[in-house]
């Protein structure tokens, strides 16, 4: 039902949080994402400043038999953080507290991974963090959570040492391995199944002050030179280098390979590395030199805004993710056909093969942490961006995505060809629980003690946005 101004349990709402409640034409009413086809009209925005504001939103959703989302940075394109009930925003919940001795950073969940960044690094410290500046800590963490830092320390979850989290009681709980350990278990990588992660206590790490960058751009006929030079590299990649290489429009409509790299090491080292990018001559082709290059040493705290553009892209945006174990120039090649056939509607999309060191991934159990995506597959993100944002671009754009998807794993193993991609890239099936059938795939062998999870934090399935779990019977 939609609560008009006059409903007095709104009012006691409003007067009895420290945050912000508003309704659509109340100054302050932001439902805003990254995508603007997936928001949702929501009847009341709680934006809290504390664990208290969120148990007593939640209560009062469930009296009005309101659904429930929660949004941190907002940046994906599913609806899974959008509602039209109650949204719980945590945009004011960025307080970031560094135990230096310890080495854990206590960091409210809505916190961008810019402000952690500039944060722990003047400590000496890193939290492992993500890629995108904008990208909130929280869902980053529960998600999965790569990074920079995963070839040294692994994924966010598995440096998730403690949470604050909100219940669909109400109650507000820890989590940790003396505390509710079943809990600290299912969030690390469980995501929004349990309740409204209000804190997290994460493991820092010792961080150089600086990284080195590179950006090659290069035109299509130097594919294959390019796919010969990244799986040389791939051989002796050491754990603190990264490669994206991705297919881009650029500025003048023409497409576009670019190789965006970072080494965590000083200028020599980084320069040494990425040298063999500079000049494709030794495997014998015409156009042996980017078109275009920067190198730079980058503050650590600087790195996770080298992709802010993508933040800022206009339109419409669908996005999955691909696992691929098999990297060829037929693959490429393909994948590539297929990606600028996207643009034709969507002109800012992108493909991007992300090329982490995930050994320190793999080499955990599949149930040491709920997060069940431990294969050595190279990760890969789909990106239909810039389409109008009308109902009938995003299901055109979600079906061109999806079939990206395809053409981009066809070629590897059944295993790779049948994941549904990176947890937190799963947007297309995220939001698809009338079943569980998505959601079982996504955690495997690690599902069924999720759901005993379920059954003793949220029974009555009340925080059901993103890839459902079902309690045990």
């Amino acid at each position: 039902m939609f609560l008009g101004k006059a409903e007095p349990e709104q009012q006691e709402l409003k007067q009895s949080c420290k945050g912000r409640v508003c309704q659509p034409g109340d100054e302050g009413y932001d439902n805003s994402k990254w995508a603007p086809n997936s928001t949702i009209p929501s009847k009341i925005i709680v934006t809290p400043e504390d664990a208290e504001d969120i148990a007593k939103a939640i209560k009062f959703a469930r009296a009005q038999g309101l659904p429930i989302a929660v949004r941190g940075g907002g940046h994906s394109s599913s609806t899974a953080s959008a509602t039209d009930g109650l949204l719980i925003s945590m945009r004011r919940m960025t307080r970031i507290r560094i135990d230096e001795e310890a080495k854990i950073g206590y960091i409210q969940s809505g916190a961008l991974m810019w402000q952690v960044e500039a944060e722990t690094i003047k400590y000496g410290l890193g939290a492992c963090a993500g890629v995108c500046s904008q990208v909130s800590i929280g869902g980053y963490t529960l998600g999965g959570g790569l990074g920079h830092s995963l070839g040294t320390y692994g994924l966010a979850c598995d440096n998730l040492v403690s949470a604050t989290i909100v219940l669909a009681n109400g109650d507000i709980v820890q989590a940790s391995e003396s505390e509710n350990p079943d809990l600290l278990w299912g969030l690390k990588g469980g995501g929004s199944n349990f309740g409204v992660v209000t804190e997290l206590g994460v493991k820092l790490h010792p961080q150089r002050p600086d990284a080195y960058a590179v950006q090659y751009v290069y035109l299509p006929a130097q594919l294959e030179a390019l796919v010969l030079a990244i799986n040389e590299w791939r051989a002796v990649q050491k754990l603190h280098e990264t490669i994206f290489f991705g297919f881009s429009l650029g500025p003048d409509g023409k497409p576009y390979a670019i190789i965006n790299g970072l080494s965590n090491s000083a200028q020599e080292e980084g320069e040494a590395l990425f040298r063999r990018f500079l000049d494709l001559g030794g495997y014998k082709f015409t156009f042996l030199r980017p078109i275009s290059t920067t190198n730079t040493q980058v503050p650590w705290s600087e790195v996770c805004n080298l992709a802010n553009a993508m933040n800022t892209l206009p339109g419409g945006k669908v996005t999955a993710g691909a696992h691929i174990d098999n990297f060829d120039t037929l693959q490429v090649q393909e994948s590539w056909n297929a990606w600028f056939k996207i643009t034709e509607k969507a002109p800012f999309s992108l493909l991007v093969y992300e090329f982490y060191p995930n050994k320190k991934a793999a080499e955990l159990p599949i149930d040491s942490a709920a997060f069940a995506q431990r294969q050595p597959f190279i990760n890969v993100f789909c990106g239909a961006l810039g389409m109008d944002e009308s109902n009938e671009s995003t299901a055109r754009a979600r079906d061109e995505v999806l079939n990206l998807k395809r053409v981009v794993s066809a070629s590897s193993s059944d295993a790779a060809q049948e994941s549904l991609g990176y947890l937190n890239y799963g947007d297309p099936f995220s939001t698809q629980n009338e079943t569980d059938k998505y959601t079982r795939q996504i955690f495997g062998s690690n599902y069924s003690r999720l759901q005993e999870v379920k059954r003793k934090y949220d029974p009555d399935v009340v925080f059901d946005r993103w890839f459902a779990i079902r309690p045990a019977a």
